[in-house]
């Protein structure tokens, strides 16, 4: 299927119903729950598991023709297209009763993010993007900043002891005014989309396909410039990558350029 706008107006409408109607559980849990930890050490709860089941239920009422995918339960990426939801994004926040935990939902189509909703539980802001047709929040139309470098706070995601990854928020620290880290990429996107923040980096970290998708596309609207790092285009399954105003792009693409050459000629 090619999805038409119409289909994607009506899909933010049911996924907006169904977060709305989940979120006072998610606040209720909110710094109050049990996890445990899966393979990779990341951190899961019950909450998790339900919010992508009611995700998949409103979703499948929409067109139970797509399929549906997301962190808890798996994906197949080599559908034409396919949801791709990440139930709670930062959730290791989430369970420290941290405001910066979002969900997050984009639909995958021909390999790239088409559409995207993330939705701030805690406050209640919920953004949305439709490729070529910008992003809002809460209806509203949102924009990147255009503050310079030295004016800039940005931030990053970068596993320590990976190569490159080493002093690496300091030597960015010193590319902008500030480097700043809350632990959750939604929020970071939301806060570039929305001019608060004016980039975000991630090399060598971690994360996964659910975690970029959404909050990429939704910069991208918002008038952002969104690449992988040594490249001019963006593939949402290649995690390194730069999302951030066009005044401060590329001052962060060139920094990065020479950590990734740097990083890969030490590596060898």
């Amino acid at each position: 299927m090619s999805p038409t706008l119409d289909f994607l107006n009506e899909a933010e409408k049911h996924l907006r119903h169904c977060l709305e109607a989940v979120r006072p559980k998610l606040l209720e849990a909110q710094g109050n729950i049990e996890h445990h930890l899966k393979d990779d050490n990341s951190a899961v709860t019950e909450m998790d598991t339900f919010v992508e089941s009611e995700l998949a239920k409103a979703l499948k009422k929409i067109d139970s023709s797509i399929p549906f995918g997301g962190e808890e339960g798996g994906v197949d990426f080599d559908k034409p297209t396919y949801w791709l939801v990440d139930p709670i994004d930062g959730t290791e926040p989430f369970i420290r009763g941290m405001p910066f935990a979002t969900n997050m939902i984009s639909l995958i189509d021909r390999k790239e993010s088409i559409f995207a909703v993330i939705y701030n539980f805690n406050i209640g802001d919920f953004y949305v993007a439709i490729k070529g047709h910008g992003a809002t929040c809460n209806g509203h139309p949102i924009h990147v900043s255009n503050r310079p470098p030295n004016r800039a706070w940005i931030t990053f995601s970068a596993t320590t002891g990976k190569p490159g990854t080493y002093g690496l928020g300091d030597r960015l620290n010193q590319q902008v005014l500030s480097v700043r880290r809350y632990g959750a990429g939604g929020y970071d996107y939301t806060m570039v989309a929305s001019g608060a923040l004016e980039g975000r980096v991630a090399f060598n970290g971690h994360g996964h396909e659910w975690d970029f998708a959404p909050g990429t596309l939704l910069v991208k609207e918002a008038g952002g410039m969104v690449a992988n790092i040594n490249s001019s285009t963006y593939d949402f399954r290649n995690y390194d990558h730069i999302a951030a105003n066009p005044v401060v792009f590329d001052t962060l693409m060139k920094f990065m350029s020479q950590i990734d050459h740097d990083a890969k000629n030490t590596a060898t």
